[in-house]
This record gives structure tokens, sequence and C-alpha cells, in this order.
């Protein structure tokens, strides 16, 4: 995971440094990457499977025991009972639509359009205790979204976890380093000497999307400027791993994936909007 955390800070670096040349020697601002009369699509599939005379399994091709590590749950008797009885269980939200599928049959259609998620968020916020749901960005994640959910009884690893999100996280970093994921902490900070970069660079905000390899990036919120395109491929950082001996492990669904972030320094305001081909 360190090793990981590595990479990422060397690409951070990067982008950093030619964001300083940009904002040295061009003036050009990139227009709101926006499509008319389309919302936001986010697409998630996450595969399962499970093992109850072990009582162990797996997610997103990460074993029990590789997810332990960052502190997953354990499935509790009373569910490792139902699973036992089940061959396959996906749950599919498509829309306004939630469709419960147990062993190749439909079970149910729920609906799910905004009267529906209102009252969901409200039972949620009232008790379960996971901080007040911000229900105005859940609708800007939901609106249009398909995601999957598949629960396979089998021993097999399961299928990498596939992401395309094209709304972006929004990402606050303070001038302590903290940094918080949709107004949550995630235990990481930034480090003094990237925090001196921001600042000798004259950067408040960063817009990153990420698209099976390709970063663009643009940056500061009042004005935002595009960065050169940096694309990297899976067999080069693959001969980075193997030569300094990184562990990062199986890439490629890092490599199948879509997703982007808004990056706030400071007190500067959100950058919002989506990450789109």
């Amino acid at each position: 995971m360190k090793n990981k955390k590595h990479i990422i800070k060397l690409v951070i670096a990067i982008i950093l440094v030619l964001g300083v040349s940009v904002l040295q020697h061009s003036h050009s601002a990139i227009a709101d990457l926006r499509s008319e009369g389309r919302g936001p699509t986010n697409k998630i599939y996450i595969d399962v499977t499970y093992d109850p005379g072990t009582q162990t399994y797996s997610l997103g091709g990460f074993s029990s025991a590789e997810l332990s590590k960052y502190g997953a749950p354990d499935f509790t008797p009373e569910i490792w009972q139902i699973l036992a009885n089940l061959d396959q269980v996906n749950i599919k939200l498509e829309g306004e639509e939630l469709n419960i599928i147990l062993n190749e049959e439909q079970l149910a259609n729920i609906a799910w359009d905004a009267n529906s998620r209102q009252l969901l968020f409200a039972l949620i916020n009232a008790y379960i205790d996971i901080g007040k749901i911000d229900i105005e960005r859940a609708e800007a994640w939901l609106d249009k979204s398909n995601i999957e959910i598949s629960l396979r009884n089998t021993k097999e690893l399961s299928d990498p976890l596939l992401i395309e999100l094209a709304t972006l996280l929004q990402v606050k970093v303070y001038d302590s380093g903290a940094i918080r994921v949709e107004g949550r902490p995630i235990g990481y900070a930034m480090t003094p000497e990237m925090l001196a970069l921001l600042k000798a660079a004259n950067v408040n905000g960063l817009k990153l999307c990420w698209n099976k390899g390709v970063i663009s990036t643009s940056v500061n919120v009042d004005e935002l400027r595009e960065l050169p395109r940096i694309s990297l491929f899976e067999g080069g950082v693959n001969v980075l791993d193997k030569a300094f001996g990184l562990n990062l492990g199986d890439l490629s669904p890092l490599f199948n994936s879509e997703f982007g972030a808004g990056i706030v320094i400071g007190d500067a305001d959100p950058i919002t909007g989506e990450c789109l081909p």
C-alpha cells in the first residue's frame, strides 16, 4: 500500500511541475466539459464471492485476508445462514429502478425515483451512525447511475472492481495537509513539501480525470487551465514494478477504470462537474 502511495505522489508531483510551467507561460482557459442534455453517468460493478464452508469471502478481486487489512467487517452468523441457501444474488440499480434477482429468478422490482431516495436517506440519517448524508451530493451521484452488485456462492476469487464515474469526487485539502473525500476523512494527509510546492505554483485547486491510463488535469478554481495530457501504460508501469520491487499487484482494474476528482486546497470553492470522454 505504501508503494502505491509513492507512485501516486510521483504522478501528482509531475502534474504540479507541469502546472507551474503552464501558469507562467499560458493564459488560455479550458472549456467546461459538459454535454448538453446529459446527466452524469456513474457505472460500478462489484463482484462478491463467498464460501459458507470456510466462511470467507472476496470482493472486487481482493481476498478476505487482504480485505481484513483495510478494516473490512466479517459477515455475521445470520448473514452466513442466509447466503448458504443461495447460489447467487444480483442487485441492479438502473436509472430509477432497483432489481433484486435470486438464483437467476427476479424477486423484486423497487422504484428508485427521487421520492424513494429521499425516504431512504432520511431513514439512514435517523438510524445509522455514519454521519449525516448530504442529500444534494447523493442525488448528484445517483442520478442516472448504473450499479450492480453480484454475490456468488463459489470458492473462486471475485472479479475485479469495475468503475466508470463521470461525477467528480470532491476532495478538500486543509492547511494542515489533512484530506477529506466527499466530506469524510480518509486518514491520509498531504506532506508539507507537497503543500509548499502547491503554494509556490499558486495552485488552489485541481480538476483531475483518469481515463484508463490517460490523465487530464486542469489547475486553479477561478479559471481552470489545462495542463499537458499524460498517458501512462500498464506494460511500462509493470516494468517499473518489477525493476524496483514495488509490489503493486494486478493493475488491470485501474487501467480499465474511469474516474475524476475536484481537489481544492484551503478555502477555495468546490470544483464540480464531470469527467467526460
